[in-house]
């Protein structure tokens, strides 16, 4: 037993020896890949501040003090300056998933040296916070003018949050009378067990999340989504404007909670941003405007930029393969992509090519299975009723039933459907309602058009997709 114990401490030996250089001892310090800028960015970006701090209005700095090792990490972190006890776990928390630094180096030898960087919180006051009810109170008048004077109060909108700002429970539009907040209107919270699909990690396709939002039966209606995992690590946050339309703002975590990509929808652009799993920015890329992808900065893992301003070599993360994450590499000229590009999963087994001409695919190879399809589309396409538009809605004119009492209501029913890889419909849901018996109908009538679609299509591959059709009854 002495003999291995002994054993054991000689084969740790050189990890407690390994010697800490001060700042001023190294011939080039540790500094995070990319610049300061880039950490600064990804705090920002990545930083959970309780919504009781947050509503205070927050300028402030948390120093901490660590050891930046060769493998980009830092270890034995430890606040020197504190704000408080949780914006100190917060700073902590940030920095621990940061693995991206490029290590100090002496003799061109990487060495571990000791490190201090601030971790900086600011926020604007929320004066509609209210601490006592965990909610955001937002005061109306009798015009329904937004109003801070106690004497003008008529209506408010309440809504509880959890300890970061998410709503936790119903939403509630208040009258007050005879000095009591009287709800007028209930916007339901919605809670459920989930297995979220994961995109990229090998071995792993879902993890047991929790979904939450809170959003009335009102297709235009606007809503937040929330997933989580079990032990509280945000998976996703999407802010939906309603109509079915896409997120305006849409985010995507790593397992370990750190910020994966985040999609921000301005008027008809959609900026996307993403980092790699070290927490190192990887790329600034743009879609719509009529002008489809642009593909404006990239940066490897180590911090070297290989695309600046829309040109140079790019390597892009695809639209994702069979629920597997697809990377994509060619040449990039001004935004677009230029020559032959390639489309591989992470063990670099290749899924398509693509041959660019003047910013347009002129030729794309997609291997399923063995077998090759050529396409000429670089767009996912959305599945279609056969024969098109005007003959689906001459379908439902011929095949919708208007019976006694259908005349007097006036609307639309939107139903949604999954089209399958071989033209079937599945997982029918009545997404807004006009009445019982209408949506019946219209349900009715979208199973009857099961076999008469062509599923929607990626890289010349049928995929399934949701479709979702409004129904006009007038």
């Amino acid at each position: 037993m002495k003999k291995i114990l002994t054993l054991l401490i000689l084969l740790n030996f050189p990890a407690f020896c390994q010697q800490i250089y001060p700042v001023n001892e190294v011939e080039k310090p540790a500094e995070p890949a990319g610049g300061v800028a880039f950490l600064n960015q990804f705090i920002v970006s990545n930083m959970q501040i309780p919504i009781r701090l947050a509503a205070k209005g927050m300028n402030a700095r948390v120093f901490v003090k660590g050891v930046v090792e060769p493998d980009g990490s830092m270890s034995e972190m430890k606040v020197i300056k504190s704000v408080d006890l949780l914006s100190d776990k917060e700073a902590l928390r940030i920095l621990s998933l940061y693995k991206a630094w490029k290590p100090a180096l002496i003799k061109e030898k990487a060495v571990r040296q000791e490190a201090v960087f601030p971790v900086s919180f600011r926020t604007n006051p929320m004066p509609e916070f209210d601490s006592t009810e965990n909610a955001i109170v937002e005061y109306f008048d009798k015009n329904n003018l937004r109003t801070a004077d106690v004497k003008k109060y008529k209506f408010r909108n309440f809504i509880p949050t959890d300890h970061l700002g998410y709503v936790r429970s119903d939403i509630l539009y208040q009258e007050l009378k005879s000095d009591k907040w009287k709800t007028l209107i209930t916007i339901p919270f919605y809670k459920k067990e989930i297995y979220a699909h994961i995109f990229g990690p090998a071995g792993i396709d879902s993890v047991k999340a929790i979904k939450s939002f809170a959003k009335t039966d009102h297709y235009e209606s606007s809503y937040e989504e929330l997933i989580v995992q079990a032990d509280g690590k945000l998976l996703s946050h999407a802010v939906y404007p309603g109509s079915g339309k896409p997120p305006t703002n849409n985010k995507s975590y790593y397992l370990n909670g750190m910020l994966k990509e985040e999609q921000i929808a301005i008027d008809s652009i959609i900026k996307t941003i993403d980092w790699y799993d070290n927490g190192q920015l990887h790329s600034i890329m743009e879609l719509g405007g009529g002008k489809g992808v642009s593909i404006k900065n990239v940066w490897e893992r180590d911090g070297r930029q290989i695309v600046k301003d829309g040109n140079g070599w790019g390597k892009v993360k695809g639209n994702s393969w069979n629920r597997m994450a697809v990377y994509e590499e060619g040449k990039v000229l001004n935004g677009n992509k230029s020559g032959r590009w390639t489309g591989k999963l992470a063990d670099s087994t290749l899924v398509y090519e693509e041959v660019y001409e003047g910013e347009k695919l002129v030729k794309g190879i997609s291997y399923l299975e063995g077998n090759t399809v050529d396409y000429k589309s670089d767009f996912i396409i959305e599945p279609q009723f056969k024969g098109g538009k005007n003959k689906m809605f001459q379908f439902l004119g011929q095949n919708l039933n208007i019976f006694p009492g259908s005349s007097r209501m006036k609307g639309k029913v939107v139903v949604s459907f999954v089209v399958r890889e071989d033209g079937h419909l599945d997982d029918y849901k009545i997404e807004q309602s006009l009445s019982g018996s209408i949506d019946n109908e219209a349900l009715r009538v979208v199973k009857k058009m099961d076999g008469q679609w062509e599923a929607g299509s990626q890289k010349g591959k049928p995929i399934s997709m949701r479709y979702r059709l409004p129904i006009n009854f007038e």
